[in-house]
C-alpha cells in the first residue's frame, strides 16, 4: 500500500465543513504547532488504521483503567493471551489491509499503527549494521511490558519465522532484532 512508502503524493481537495468542527481543527493545530493541512492528513492517516481495528471491535479505555484491569490478571494469563493474539492478528490484520505480511509492514505496525495511532507505548526505532532495536516506553505497569514483549515476541516467530531478543525494563521493553 501506498502509505508504506516514504515519498508520497498529495492531491489538491475541497472539503466543506462544519464551523465547529473547523474551530476544533484550527484549536488542536494551533496546540500541536503544526497547520490545519498536517493535522488532517494525520487524522486522515489515523482514521486508515483505526477503520480496519473497529472491525476487530476495539474499544477506548483510560490509561488508568486499563492499567488496573491489567494489573488484575495473572502473568501466566497474559503471557498466553499475548502469544494467541500474536500468532494470527498481524497476518489477519495485513490480509484485511490487502497487503503481504513483510519485516516492513511489522516496521510500520510498531512505529505508526500501534505506537502512533493506537498509543500502546511510544517508540524508539535504532538501526544499527547488523540489528534493529525498537525501545517501547509506557505507562501501565509491567504487565503491559510482559504483553508487548510475549506479543511481539511471537508476531515475529509466526509472521516471519524469525525469533528477536525481548528484554523488560518495568515500564519498557526492548525488542532486538538480528540482521
Amino acid at each position: 500500500m501506498s502509505f508504506l512508502n516514504k515519498k508520497r503524493k498529495t492531491v489538491g481537495r475541497s472539503f466543506r465543513i462544519d464551523e465547529e468542527w473547523l474551530q476544533v481543527l484550527n484549536e488542536e493545530a494551533e496546540r500541536q504547532g503544526i497547520s490545519v493541512n498536517s493535522l488532517l492528513n494525520r487524522l486522515l492517516q489515523q482514521y486508515s488504521f483505526i477503520r480496519y481495528m473497529l472491525r476487530y471491535g476495539a474499544i477506548t479505555l483510560t490509561r488508568k483503567g486499563f492499567s488496573a484491569i491489567l494489573e488484575s490478571c495473572p502473568e501466566d494469563k497474559i503471557r498466553e493471551n499475548a502469544r494467541n493474539a500474536g500468532s494470527s492478528i498481524v497476518k489477519d490484520l495485513a490480509r484485511t489491509m490487502g497487503i503481504p505480511t513483510s519485516y516492513s509492514f511489522l516496521v510500520y505496525l510498531i512505529k505508526k499503527l500501534i505506537s502512533g495511532f493506537a498509543g500502546w507505548f511510544e517508540c524508539d526505532h535504532h538501526v544499527k549494521r547488523d540489528r534493529e532495536i525498537f525501545h517501547l516506553r509506557h505507562d501501565l505497569g509491567p504487565n503491559w511490558s510482559i504483553y508487548l514483549a510475549e506479543i511481539s515476541a511471537e508476531i515475529f516467530r509466526s509472521s516471519l519465522n524469525k525469533e528477536i531478543k525481548t528484554e523488560i525494563l518495568g515500564d519498557s521493553v526492548t525488542l532486538i532484532v538480528d540482521k
